[in-house]
């Protein structure tokens, strides 16, 4: 049983940790959920200040429209962008944000018109060539990417992210060793790149060093009120049996985001490890409300009743899981070992 609920949260932290691996986004490296929180929401009152202050100001449409996109609050990006080109369709920065919206729609395309724009109307934008870079990347044309992001780097050979979208060329191409030393100078040129330091602590666990603690610490301290920070770090305990340190980041995670379906598996998956399993049972039913359709949690929520000797609730479950998953070799299992036991128990 310990090596499928090991199984099981893996598989759940390299989901979460990498959402890019399924379509095009432009922020790989960044939960998509809705980030609530003092910090966040002071943010957000800060950018829609600054639209009332300069009501003609196409910079603060953009700003806040580039909030909207990294928190994939694509209508109000959609709203904001419009009309900051209203106020002025040669305002270079509306393209970038605008390449940023496409790919987050998972419109590379679009994306690439946006941003071939953006560098008509400004030809040293050091940034554009980046993001050229990031798209290419992300549609895995890695030759062109690295020509843009080095034509980039040609105009400012500090600008962190440069270093970060090399680094996940290498790391895509299993360079690991050259991924980390760009992760590195990214962080040097910012030291709040959180997605570099995100990135580092993933690496590190896969390849088994030892500080990914620190990097995963660095994430939080950039970003509080983020859940892949905390989520990372507590995958990072869970691994490590610091069950008590990951279950407080876990809590976190779903104080943040209450709908974040793998924060509640694992809390479950902990506390059955725990044995304490009514509130397991909870977090599993708390998992499945968020993703009704998760069959794992079906799975895990019926051991927990099975512990309990509610055998039919258990049944029910397994069942369920099954239709789910037809092929759940190991809840086919479970159905037989409680069919078993009831047997026994009507003797």
């Amino acid at each position: 049983m310990k090596n499928v609920l090991y199984f099981f949260s893996i598989c759940l932290f390299l989901v979460s940790c990498n959402k890019s691996d399924k379509k095009v986004n432009t922020e790989s490296t960044v939960d998509s959920a809705i980030v609530s929180g003092n910090q966040v929401a002071k943010e957000l009152q800060d950018l829609n200040k600054a639209v009332s202050a300069s009501p003609g100001n196409p910079s603060s449409y953009n700003d806040r429209a580039k909030y909207y996109v990294l928190h994939n609050e694509l209508d109000f990006a959609y709203n904001d962008l419009a009309k900051g080109f209203q106020i002025d369709t040669t305002y270079m920065p509306l393209y970038n944000t605008l390449a940023d919206f496409h790919m987050h729609k998972g419109e590379p395309a679009q994306a690439k018109a946006a941003l071939e724009k953006a560098l008509k109307i400004n030809k040293k934008s050091y940034m554009t060539y980046v993001k050229l870079g990031e798209l290419f990347y992300l549609v895995k044309k890695y030759d062109l990417a690295f020509e843009k992001i080095n034509e980039g780097l040609k105009i400012n050979k500090y600008y962190s992210d440069a270093y970060f979208w090399k680094g996940m060329i290498y790391r895509d191409k299993k360079e690991n060793a050259n991924a980390l030393s760009n992760f590195m100078t990214a962080v040097e040129q910012d030291p709040d790149n959180f997605k570099a330091y995100m990135q580092m602590g993933i690496l590190s666990i896969e390849t088994g060093k030892k500080d990914a603690l620190d990097h995963f610490n660095a994430a939080v301290r950039i970003r509080p009120n983020s859940t892949e920070g905390y989520y990372a770090r507590a995958y990072y305990y869970q691994t490590n049996k610091d069950l008590d340190k990951a279950i407080q980041d876990y809590t976190k995670v779903t104080e943040i985001d209450s709908t974040y379906t793998n924060a509640h598996f694992n809390l479950g998956i902990i506390r059955y490890e725990l044995k304490v399993i009514d509130l397991a049972a909870v977090d599993f039913s708390r998992a499945i409300r968020c993703n009704p359709k998760y069959a794992e949690a079906y799975y895990m929520r019926a051991l927990c009743e099975e512990a309990k000797n509610k055998n039919e609730e258990a049944l029910a479950d397994l069942e369920f899981a099954i239709s789910l998953k037809p092929d759940y070799y190991i809840a086919k299992q479970a159905v037989t070992r409680i069919n078993s036991t009831i047997k026994i128990l009507n003797k």
